[in-house]
Protein backbone atom coordinates (compact mmCIF):
# COMPACT_ATOMS: atom_id res chain seq x y z
CA UNK A 1 0.00 0.00 0.00
CA UNK A 2 1.50 3.38 -0.92
CA UNK A 3 1.76 5.98 1.57
CA UNK A 4 0.26 9.14 1.18
CA UNK A 5 2.36 12.18 1.94
CA UNK A 6 1.73 14.35 4.52
CA UNK A 7 0.16 17.84 4.31
CA UNK A 8 4.03 19.17 4.70
CA UNK A 9 5.35 17.77 2.00
CA UNK A 10 2.24 17.61 -0.34
CA UNK A 11 2.85 21.26 -1.08
CA UNK A 12 1.14 22.25 -4.58
CA UNK A 13 3.42 24.31 -7.82
CA UNK A 14 0.82 27.17 -7.51
CA UNK A 15 2.46 29.95 -10.18
CA UNK A 16 3.71 33.07 -8.64
CA UNK A 17 1.34 36.08 -8.40
CA UNK A 18 2.24 38.58 -11.46
CA UNK A 19 4.89 41.33 -10.60
CA UNK A 20 2.60 44.85 -10.30
CA UNK A 21 4.30 47.76 -11.55
CA UNK A 22 2.31 51.36 -11.30
CA UNK A 23 3.78 54.22 -12.71
CA UNK A 24 2.99 58.01 -12.92
CA UNK A 25 2.62 59.36 -16.12
CA UNK A 26 2.29 63.16 -16.56
CA UNK A 27 3.09 63.48 -20.96
CA UNK A 28 6.56 65.22 -20.54
CA UNK A 29 9.63 63.60 -21.53
CA UNK A 30 10.36 62.32 -17.89
CA UNK A 31 7.03 60.62 -17.05
CA UNK A 32 7.58 58.52 -20.72
CA UNK A 33 10.95 57.65 -19.49
CA UNK A 34 9.18 56.45 -15.62
CA UNK A 35 7.10 54.12 -18.07
CA UNK A 36 9.64 53.18 -20.31
CA UNK A 37 11.00 51.98 -16.55
CA UNK A 38 8.00 50.27 -15.24
CA UNK A 39 8.23 48.50 -18.42
CA UNK A 40 11.52 47.36 -18.36
CA UNK A 41 10.90 46.40 -14.49
CA UNK A 42 8.11 43.88 -15.88
CA UNK A 43 9.91 42.44 -18.76
CA UNK A 44 12.15 41.08 -15.90
CA UNK A 45 9.61 38.90 -14.59
CA UNK A 46 7.94 35.92 -15.72
CA UNK A 47 4.59 37.30 -14.79
CA UNK A 48 4.00 40.98 -14.22
CA UNK A 49 1.16 43.45 -14.55
CA UNK A 50 1.77 47.72 -15.33
CA UNK A 51 -1.20 50.01 -13.89
CA UNK A 52 -0.10 53.59 -15.43
CA UNK A 53 -2.08 56.54 -14.09
CA UNK A 54 -2.30 60.19 -14.91
CA UNK A 55 -4.18 62.91 -12.56
CA UNK A 56 -5.83 65.55 -14.17
CA UNK A 57 -7.68 68.43 -13.37
CA UNK A 58 -11.25 67.63 -13.42
CA UNK A 59 -14.54 70.94 -14.68
CA UNK A 60 -17.67 71.88 -15.30
CA UNK A 61 -16.76 71.87 -19.03
CA UNK A 62 -14.80 68.13 -18.65
CA UNK A 63 -11.18 67.84 -17.94
CA UNK A 64 -7.63 69.17 -18.10
CA UNK A 65 -4.71 66.57 -18.83
CA UNK A 66 -1.22 67.20 -17.72
CA UNK A 67 0.74 68.88 -20.57
CA UNK A 68 1.34 71.97 -22.53
CA UNK A 69 -2.21 71.86 -23.99
CA UNK A 70 -4.37 73.44 -21.00
CA UNK A 71 -7.76 73.20 -22.38
CA UNK A 72 -10.69 71.05 -21.22
CA UNK A 73 -11.72 67.80 -23.31
CA UNK A 74 -14.30 65.51 -22.30
CA UNK A 75 -13.56 62.74 -20.66
CA UNK A 76 -13.90 59.77 -22.97
CA UNK A 77 -11.26 61.90 -24.92
CA UNK A 78 -9.04 62.46 -21.61
CA UNK A 79 -9.33 58.46 -21.46
CA UNK A 80 -8.86 57.77 -24.95
CA UNK A 81 -5.72 60.26 -25.18
CA UNK A 82 -3.67 58.54 -22.24
CA UNK A 83 -4.29 55.25 -23.57
CA UNK A 84 -3.06 55.87 -27.41
CA UNK A 85 -0.25 58.00 -25.46
CA UNK A 86 0.70 55.24 -23.37
CA UNK A 87 0.27 52.58 -26.83
CA UNK A 88 2.89 54.27 -27.86
CA UNK A 89 5.41 54.09 -25.46
CA UNK A 90 4.82 50.32 -25.24
CA UNK A 91 5.19 49.92 -29.23
CA UNK A 92 8.92 52.11 -28.55
CA UNK A 93 9.35 49.67 -26.19
CA UNK A 94 8.85 46.68 -27.92
CA UNK A 95 10.35 47.81 -31.48
CA UNK A 96 13.90 47.46 -29.08
CA UNK A 97 13.44 44.18 -28.70
CA UNK A 98 12.05 43.12 -25.37
CA UNK A 99 9.30 40.89 -24.99
CA UNK A 100 6.84 41.50 -22.28
CA UNK A 101 5.18 38.71 -19.99
CA UNK A 102 1.56 40.59 -20.43
CA UNK A 103 -0.84 40.93 -23.03
CA UNK A 104 -2.31 44.46 -21.77
CA UNK A 105 -1.35 47.81 -20.04
CA UNK A 106 -3.93 48.54 -17.73
CA UNK A 107 -4.72 52.90 -18.32
CA UNK A 108 -6.32 55.30 -15.59
CA UNK A 109 -7.23 58.53 -15.07
CA UNK A 110 -7.97 59.75 -11.51
CA UNK A 111 -8.92 62.72 -9.53
CA UNK A 112 -7.85 64.11 -6.65
CA UNK A 113 -4.23 65.12 -5.44
CA UNK A 114 -1.46 63.54 -7.38
CA UNK A 115 0.06 61.62 -4.57
CA UNK A 116 -2.85 60.07 -3.10
CA UNK A 117 -4.15 59.00 -6.37
CA UNK A 118 -0.92 56.86 -6.86
CA UNK A 119 -0.79 55.44 -3.34
CA UNK A 120 -4.69 54.60 -3.73
CA UNK A 121 -3.69 52.81 -6.93
CA UNK A 122 -0.80 51.30 -5.54
CA UNK A 123 -2.28 49.85 -2.54
CA UNK A 124 -5.52 48.41 -4.64
CA UNK A 125 -3.87 46.83 -6.71
CA UNK A 126 -1.23 45.42 -4.33
CA UNK A 127 1.99 47.13 -5.83
CA UNK A 128 5.48 46.07 -5.77
CA UNK A 129 6.72 48.67 -7.23
CA UNK A 130 6.07 52.63 -8.00
CA UNK A 131 7.87 54.49 -10.79
CA UNK A 132 7.79 58.49 -11.18
CA UNK A 133 9.72 61.07 -12.15
CA UNK A 134 10.53 64.23 -9.87
CA UNK A 135 11.82 67.30 -11.97
CA UNK A 136 13.14 68.60 -8.84
CA UNK A 137 12.15 72.45 -9.07
CA UNK A 138 11.87 74.73 -5.92
CA UNK A 139 9.77 77.07 -4.44
CA UNK A 140 6.23 76.33 -6.48
CA UNK A 141 7.14 74.67 -8.98
CA UNK A 142 8.87 71.88 -6.20
CA UNK A 143 5.64 72.05 -4.13
CA UNK A 144 3.45 71.00 -7.42
CA UNK A 145 6.03 68.72 -8.91
CA UNK A 146 8.76 67.64 -6.54
CA UNK A 147 6.67 67.16 -3.09
CA UNK A 148 4.39 64.33 -5.38
CA UNK A 149 7.78 62.35 -5.04
CA UNK A 150 8.73 63.09 -1.87
CA UNK A 151 4.91 62.13 -0.60
CA UNK A 152 4.87 58.92 -2.23
CA UNK A 153 8.35 57.96 -1.31
CA UNK A 154 7.23 58.98 2.74
CA UNK A 155 3.61 56.85 2.33
CA UNK A 156 3.85 53.86 -0.25
CA UNK A 157 3.00 50.62 0.33
CA UNK A 158 6.14 49.40 -1.31
CA UNK A 159 9.43 50.19 -3.14
CA UNK A 160 9.34 53.58 -5.35
CA UNK A 161 11.88 54.18 -7.97
CA UNK A 162 12.35 58.11 -8.28
CA UNK A 163 13.38 59.13 -11.91
CA UNK A 164 14.96 62.64 -11.98
CA UNK A 165 15.85 64.81 -14.89
CA UNK A 166 19.11 64.26 -16.79
CA UNK A 167 20.19 68.06 -16.10
CA UNK A 168 20.04 67.25 -12.36
CA UNK A 169 23.38 66.95 -10.51
CA UNK A 170 23.97 65.92 -7.00
CA UNK A 171 20.72 67.09 -6.22
CA UNK A 172 20.92 70.70 -7.43
CA UNK A 173 19.51 71.74 -10.76
CA UNK A 174 22.28 72.24 -13.79
CA UNK A 175 22.03 76.02 -15.21
CA UNK A 176 20.00 76.25 -18.23
CA UNK A 177 21.31 76.77 -21.28
CA UNK A 178 18.25 76.48 -23.18
CA UNK A 179 14.38 78.30 -22.83
CA UNK A 180 12.06 77.32 -19.90
CA UNK A 181 9.71 74.83 -20.65
CA UNK A 182 6.33 76.35 -21.40
CA UNK A 183 4.44 76.99 -18.14
CA UNK A 184 1.76 73.67 -16.86
CA UNK A 185 4.03 71.80 -19.40
CA UNK A 186 5.08 69.25 -16.46
CA UNK A 187 2.22 69.70 -14.61
CA UNK A 188 0.35 66.67 -12.59
CA UNK A 189 -3.23 68.16 -12.32
CA UNK A 190 -6.61 66.52 -10.76
CA UNK A 191 -9.59 63.96 -12.45
CA UNK A 192 -11.28 60.67 -11.98
CA UNK A 193 -12.07 57.31 -14.15
CA UNK A 194 -12.06 53.87 -14.47
CA UNK A 195 -9.35 51.75 -15.81
CA UNK A 196 -9.00 51.48 -19.81
CA UNK A 197 -6.35 48.89 -21.15
CA UNK A 198 -4.02 49.05 -24.43
CA UNK A 199 -3.59 45.64 -25.65
CA UNK A 200 0.16 45.30 -26.62
CA UNK A 201 1.22 42.43 -29.36
CA UNK A 202 3.39 39.57 -27.92
CA UNK A 203 6.10 38.35 -29.52
CA UNK A 204 6.80 35.30 -30.86
CA UNK A 205 9.84 33.38 -29.36
CA UNK A 206 10.01 30.86 -32.12
CA UNK A 207 9.89 33.22 -34.94
CA UNK A 208 10.90 36.53 -33.74
CA UNK A 209 7.50 38.26 -35.36
CA UNK A 210 5.06 40.03 -33.37
CA UNK A 211 2.11 38.29 -32.72
CA UNK A 212 -1.16 39.56 -32.15
CA UNK A 213 -2.81 39.41 -29.01
CA UNK A 214 -5.43 37.00 -27.85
Amino acid sequence: MTAQPSGAESVTNQPAPPYQVVVACDFSPLGDRAVTEGLRACAQHAAAALHVITVAAEGPRGVILPGAEAHFIPHAEARERMQAHAGKLVDQFLAQGPALPMEHVAVYVATGLPSERIIALATAVDADLIVLGTHGRHGIGRMLLGSVAEEVVRRAPCGVFVIRPRDFLAGEKVPEIQPPLKAGEHALLPFHSAPTYHYIHRMSRESGRIMPSI
